[in-house]
């Protein structure tokens, strides 16, 4: 995808295609970070959100204006150094600013990938070390990206306002962050200087509950009691599935985790 975002869900849609519906009104997605299965499933109409605001306006520019964008990146791609990326970081982090090209070569040639913010909302990660193509993409694939969002509304807010839309025939994919009470992992979660609580999990879980009835729901998370208790086997159905985990930046903190596939169709 063109956005490379911690917990992306490519490696969901091309293994497990069959669990996603075919037939539904609108696609619902509040957690939209990366985008892969919507960018896979391409569906007719979308609402897309998520409560980190640089990410959607990327997105709302990348929409309405692929070729600026993509000669912008290219540029700063072509020129980048260990000194521009610091200088373009410390740009970004101006109040501001509201650049999608900083955004999009900040994302590319970042440390593994992953956008963080500390509690003051600034973005923290120090200059990725990879030696593989940062930015395999052509004004191509901008364009296509560009129609697939075409259809779809866009905009920076959580998931309670989100749902708020859902209505009788939507599909909705729901995929929160992750919640593990490990070291550390708390670092990779949060994406706009807030981490995803207990709490917030258990507001999202009532939501889909309260949504079950009219809505075709699918929820991906870890396959924990503390996440699965939300979920009635009566009302729910379960898939259990195992996947490697890439979070972490060395070799010996990426395992395989088992993830929950929680859906009610």
């Amino acid at each position: 995808m063109i956005v490379k975002w911690a917990g992306g869900k490519n490696w969901l849609y091309k293994k497990h295609k069959n669990i996603f519906p075919t037939s539904y009104n609108n696609y619902i997605e509040p957690f939209f970070g990366g985008g892969s299965v919507f960018f896979n499933m391409f569906p007719k109409k979308a609402y897309l959100s998520d409560v980190n605001e640089k990410l959607i306006n990327f997105y709302i520019d990348l929409k309405n204006d692929p070729e600026k964008l993509f000669q912008g990146v290219n540029r700063l791609i072509e020129s980048h150094s260990d000194d521009q990326y610091y200088a373009i970081r410390d740009k970004f982090n101006n109040p501001r600013s509201t650049s999608s090209v900083y955004f999009l070569y900040l994302n590319r040639t970042c440390f593994n990938g992953i956008y963080r913010e500390n509690r003051k909302g600034e973005f923290n990660v120090p200059v990725g070390r990879r030696k593989s193509s940062y930015f395999p993409f052509t004004m191509k694939d901008f364009l296509q990206f560009s129609f697939q969002l075409k259809n779809t509304n866009l905009e920076n807010c959580d998931f309670r306002e989100a749902l708020k839309r859902a209505k009788e025939g939507d599909f909705i994919y729901l995929d929160p962050p992750y919640i593990e009470f490990e070291k550390e992992y708390d670092s990779f979660r949060r994406y706009n200087g807030l981490v995803f609580s207990k709490s917030d999990l258990e507001e999202l879980a009532f939501e889909a509950n309260r949504l079950k009835g009219k809505c075709k729901i699918l929820i991906s998370n870890f396959d924990q009691r503390g996440v699965k208790d939300y979920f009635t086997e009566k009302e729910w159905k379960f898939k259990s599935i195992k996947q490697m985990t890439y979070l972490s930046g060395k070799r010996e903190g990426r395992k395989y985790m088992n993830e929950a596939l929680i859906y009610n169709y």
